[in-house]
């Protein structure tokens, strides 16, 4: 999202004020692996790593459970054996890296001491079946055989929910959506990307395999005016092929980024220049359009904004794009706690245009404030309509209106609760209005 330096530092010192002034105490909680703030501390006792294959195949993990002894490390060898890429995650933690067909990673659970869930973060594939879980003995977990299907304690899931909200906003390595600006040709816009493999660190601890323009996820924020001359000069960086499409811009057949169609394939090393006038303005996006269900979700994706006539402009505007694949639940690139507030003074309007560039749709929910919907996919709309609840579908852009017109902290997140919240608290695509 963009911020404003100033009202967002005094907003996230307002923030810390009512936050600390709840007294709230919180039980300790240890991190396994550097991502899962709900495990528990584990004790101090010296052990052996424990070794485990883990096979994931189309659509399994084995084996179903896993068990060992409370205090050790525990290091996990996952290969793919499948057809399909997958991982191997902590519920709400760590990862491995994506794996191809083939591909083997290890992934490292510190000090083991209590059940922990392990599923495929892949968009559907836990829900189809690929999950599993690590038990230690003496672990009592008194939850994990309710019909709940909880594997923390209540005191565990409250702490590590308190944990998560106090952390807010976390900082993190790495700013996408970041504002590009173009390197002048005469009267032409030049914007240089390189496409590339990099690790990117979702939310705190939590890091993971990515490819972005520009070492950015999302890349740079492209912002131009109805009827500028652009050029994009794309240079692949990656192991894999590429190319560039832009989304919602009614650009020329030869520009329009489809390999064997409109062009050749960027093959890894080779750059490849696109060049047009901008035909129409509105929300707009790029991204990839070779092996798009990987390339896009791993952050090969950006905001491609066009300002002109009918186009309203606002004092206040925030880009929100919505991802979901081996990043995991993302807004702009990172997860809850990580994400950044929308900092607003009580009166103030802003613009948020929502982009989804994910596999799922997502509908975002902004608590005690109105959303009012204008323009749809860079059209604006004939009536605009209010709503509390706005769906996103892949592919669409969305533009609303919000009046800040109480003031608090004010909740806003995706609405499918399992792409926002766990036992283990808030995560993924949820961040914050702050009304000051």
């Amino acid at each position: 999202m963009t911020n404003e330096g100033g009202s967002s530092n005094k907003a996230l010192a307002v923030l810390t004020t009512i936050l600390a002034g709840s007294a709230l105490l919180l039980a300790t909680v240890a991190v396994i692996g550097g991502g899962d703030r709900a495990a528990a501390t584990a004790t101090k006792a010296e052990a052996s790593p424990q070794t485990v294959k883990v096979e994931l195949g189309d659509i399994f993990i084995k084996p179903k459970g896993i068990t060992a002894k409370a205090g050790t490390d525990v290091v996990l060898e996952v290969t793919n054996t499948g057809k399909l890429d997958h991982d191997l995650a902590v519920k709400g933690g760590p990862s491995t890296p994506m794996l191809k067909p083939g591909q083997t990673a290890t992934l490292k659970l510190e000090k083991v001491a209590r059940t922990i869930p392990l599923i495929c973060t892949v968009p559907g594939h836990a829900e189809a079946g690929m999950t599993t879980e690590l038990t230690v003995s003496g672990d009592a977990s008194p939850l994990a055989s309710s019909a709940s299907g909880h594997t923390m304690t209540a005191a565990e899931m409250d702490a590590s929910y308190m944990a998560g909200v106090k952390a807010f906003p976390a900082k993190t390595a790495g700013l996408g959506n970041q504002l590009m600006t173009p390197k002048m040709d005469g009267q032409v816009k030049v914007f240089e990307m390189t496409a590339e493999e990099m690790d990117w660190e979702v939310a705190p601890g939590d890091i993971r395999k990515g490819m972005a323009y520009n070492k950015q996820i999302p890349g740079p924020l492209v912002r131009v005016n109805l009827g500028d001359r652009v050029r994009f000069v794309l240079t692949n960086k990656l192991k894999e092929s590429t190319a560039m499409h832009f989304h919602g811009l009614q650009v020329p057949n030869s520009v329009d980024g489809v390999p064997g169609l409109t062009q050749p394939l960027i093959e890894p090393g080779q750059t490849y220049t696109y060049e047009f006038t901008v035909p129409n303005t509105g929300s707009h996006m790029y991204h990839s359009h070779m092996n798009g269900a990987t390339q896009i979700p791993a952050g090969l994706l950006g905001a491609f904004i066009v300002d002109g006539p009918g186009d309203p402009a606002m004092p206040k505007e925030e880009v929100m794009i919505l991802n979901d694949g081996p990043l995991g639940y993302t807004l702009n690139g990172k997860g809850f706690p990580a994400t950044a507030p929308i900092v607003l003074k009580k009166g103030e309007q802003v613009r948020i245009r929502y982009m989804n560039e994910g596999l799922q749709v997502h509908p975002m929910h902004l608590h005690g404030l109105v959303q009012t919907v204008f323009a749809k996919d860079g059209f604006m709309l004939p009536q605009s309509y209010k709503a509390d609840t706005v769906l996103v579908s892949p592919g669409e852009r969305i533009d609303v209106m919000v009046e800040a017109t109480d003031v608090g902290l004010w909740a806003f997140h995706c609405h499918i609760l399992s792409h926002a919240e766990t036992e283990a608290g808030m995560f993924g695509m949820v961040t914050v209005v702050i009304v000051q």
